[in-house]
């Protein structure tokens, strides 16, 4: 298959109206792993999923395996793979090991890859279990940011701060609506593949246009029935959704450099007893002062997008993760956080969000998925090589800090991703 020219990915703006072309060739996958994923910061994991020395998880990020585990005090990031002939060293998606032994040749490592024997050593000539270069090789660049693990497969770069910019905030209220500053990932992950480009994802997610479309059945079950005062449920969600549309309308978003953009909350409430927000609150007050509360608690968003891969809702102590897997094929894992020194009860309206919005029996998911694999289909249809994201285009307005700020169904999220997708793209392959 022939790889396409960078001139082909084409200019943003097109006869003063705002297109991203249509990419379905297998080249650009392949493409976008090399130049988007493998040099942008990921995340890898949570430090509390590795709370003990040689508990390890397992990722796939960028194409490649890898293993985030807990080495002494600090963690490690490294590449799947035995130096001797390449087998995964650890086979399974969590667990510990100490030390890892290859299932191959017995090769064995400690918690850091430093290679501590192996088997028939005595034949390899001059080699010995000293070499550096037999140690299993760590990731180019990791960083722990207040549990979260962030790695990046280029090693050279911007580092995740100066990556992230004012997305940072996302991170920090998520981590600052606990009383004590930390958060746990409560056991257990919603997965889910849609049959689609992993972009369609991102976009759907800054869309605030589609909920009185897309999701105009699940809206009219939300308006049945008597809600109860305490406990969330998945009515509330699509009540929420329903409420939105107008509601988004006037609000504001923002989108900022490197394609990172968050969208204002939707109307849903937290639902937990009055003796559980007045523990709650007077908790937050006490760790933060009043201010700083009320600070932290009124900045509600719908979701935070940290592209290209993240996308947080602080509010709901939720992450999803996106892996792209093929052109037309991406998976999807969402992670739901425990608010440390927080009453048990918003725990509990935690998952029951995740549940009403992330499981594959979600009807709210159902509606999102279809439509993707319906604009995937329509996309492959041989109608011209572009598709449009003029809504509120000539309206943004830049601050002059790499900030600018949408109202409502703005496409601005949308034209801002393109904006770093290109610049990826055009930028050539990573420095590794």
């Amino acid at each position: 298959m022939k790889q396409p020219a960078i001139d082909d990915f084409g200019d943003l703006v097109r006869k003063d109206r705002v297109h991203r072309r249509v990419y379905t060739d297998p080249a650009v996958f392949e493409l976008e792993q090399q130049r988007i994923f493998n040099r942008s910061w990921l995340f890898a994991g949570h430090e509390s999923q590795v709370p003990r020395r040689g508990d390890f998880i397992t990722t796939q990020l960028a194409g490649q395996t890898l293993i985030v585990i807990r080495h002494e005090d600090d963690i490690k990031v490294l590449f799947n793979r035995c130096p001797h002939r390449g087998a995964k060293i650890c086979e399974t998606e969590s667990g510990n090991a100490r030390p890892f032994r290859c299932p191959y040749h017995g090769w064995v490592f400690d918690t850091d890859g430093r290679l501590i024997s192996s088997s028939l050593h005595g034949d390899y000539g001059d080699f010995t279990v000293a070499d550096a270069d037999l140690n299993v090789r760590a990731v180019p660049r990791m960083t722990n940011y207040r549990g979260f693990v962030f790695v990046n497969l280029c090693d050279d770069g911007p580092g995740l701060e100066q990556a992230l910019g004012p997305m940072m905030s996302a991170i920090d209220n998520l981590l600052d609506r606990s009383p004590e500053g930390a958060v746990e990932l409560i056991p257990g992950i919603h997965r889910h593949v849609f049959p689609g480009n992993w972009k369609l994802l991102l976009e759907n997610i800054s869309d605030a246009a589609h909920p009185p479309f897309v999701h105009a059945s699940s809206n009219e079950a939300g308006t049945k029935g008597r809600l109860e005062d305490y406990r969330m449920r998945a009515e509330d969600v699509m009540s929420g959704n329903n409420q939105a549309a107008g509601m988004l309308g006037q609000s504001k978003l923002k989108a900022f450099q490197h394609g990172h953009s968050y969208l204002a909350a939707i109307p849903i409430r937290i639902k937990v007893s009055r003796e559980a927000e007045q523990e709650y609150r007077t908790a937050m007050v006490q760790s933060h002062g009043v201010d700083k509360a009320e600070t932290i608690l009124n900045d509600s968003r719908h979701f935070n997008i940290i592209y290209p891969q993240i996308m947080l809702q602080s509010v709901f102590q939720t992450v999803k993760v996106l892996r792209p897997v093929a052109i037309d094929r991406t998976e999807v894992s969402v992670y739901v956080f425990r608010l440390k020194g927080a009453p048990q009860e918003y725990e509990r309206v935690a998952v029951q969000f995740a549940n009403a919005t992330n499981s594959s029996a979600s009807v709210i998911l159902q509606d999102d998925l279809t439509t993707f694999a319906n604009i995937q289909e329509g996309l492959a249809a041989c109608a011209g090589d572009w598709v449009l994201f003029a809504n509120g285009y000539g309206n943004d307005i830049a601050d002059g800090h790499g900030a600018v700020t949408g109202e409502g169904f703005s496409e601005l999220p949308m034209r801002s991703q393109f904006a770093a997708w290109r610049d990826y793209m055009a930028a050539g392959p990573s420095g590794n």
